[in-house]
């Protein structure tokens, strides 16, 4: 595809971006605006969501709106009240929760409190953004969800967060067949690490890795139903040697 016809890829289109003031937030944030859409960012804190603003305030062509709303919130009916002056959107990108603590436990070695703290963030959260958004989209437009590889993989002395993986990637594939292609398109994108603003400036970088960037780009061409994996519901991005695909790499 053209750097033309990309950045009119998502021309006239809105798309939401929930948990936008994280690192992989915005990167995905920035690379919907260059491709043209209207973005709908949202996070917990104006703070961060103004330093999104000003981080992102040349990127074009689209234009970026932000709004103060948790789409992780029990009440569905008040996130959908905050966000329907935005009509029905064509895109939603749900990149939300806890990536887990450096701190690593082993599994016998965790307590309730961080079982259920883990369970509410990275779980709980999602289950109320997926019931809350998905009324939101056009019947042809689409929900991105974005699960770590821990879904599919052990993840030793991080178990929680690769069971609440787990359990997402379930959650998302069975509400795509319960749509049954009845409503927006669902996809469900099991990442790698990221490369993201934050984590360069810890030295946390490799360009081996897929950049939050390349997320978001990728996301734009899912919304606009474009490119060879636009109806592929589950798709793996884990290293950029890895490419996209539709089966975990081995």
């Amino acid at each position: 595809m053209s750097e033309i016809q990309e950045d009119r890829l998502l021309s006239g289109r809105t798309v939401l971006v929930a948990g936008a003031t994280g690192g992989i937030g915005e990167g995905m944030t920035l690379a919907l605006l260059r491709q043209g859409a209207t973005v709908v960012a949202t996070g917990r804190s104006e703070e961060r969501l103004a330093g999104l603003a000003d981080h992102v305030k040349e990127a074009g062509p689209g234009t970026l709106i932000t709004r103060t709303v948790n789409v992780g919130d029990a009440d569905s009916e008040k996130v959908r009240a905050q966000l329907s002056p935005y009509g029905a959107l064509d895109g939603a990108v749900v990149s939300i929760g806890d990536w887990g603590s450096p701190e690593r436990t082993g599994i016998l070695d965790i307590s309730d409190r961080e079982w259920e703290e883990m369970i509410a963030s990275n779980l709980t959260s999602h289950f109320h953004a997926l019931r809350a958004l998905t009324p939101l989209l056009s019947p042809d437009g689409a929900l991105v969800h974005l699960s770590g590889f821990s879904a599919d993989i052990p993840y030793p002395f991080a178990a929680l967060v690769g069971a609440t993986n787990a359990a997402k990637k379930s959650l998302v594939r069975s509400l795509e067949a319960e749509l049954g292609g009845r409503g927006p398109r669902v996809y469900e994108l099991i990442i790698g690490p990221i490369r993201t603003r934050p984590r360069a400036a810890i030295g946390a970088d490799n360009p081996g890795w897929f950049s939050a960037e390349d997320l978001g780009r990728h996301a734009g061409r899912l919304v606009a139903h474009s490119g060879p994996y636009a109806d592929a519901p589950l798709q793996y991005l884990i290293t950029r040697a890895h490419g996209v695909r539709t089966t975990p790499p081995q």
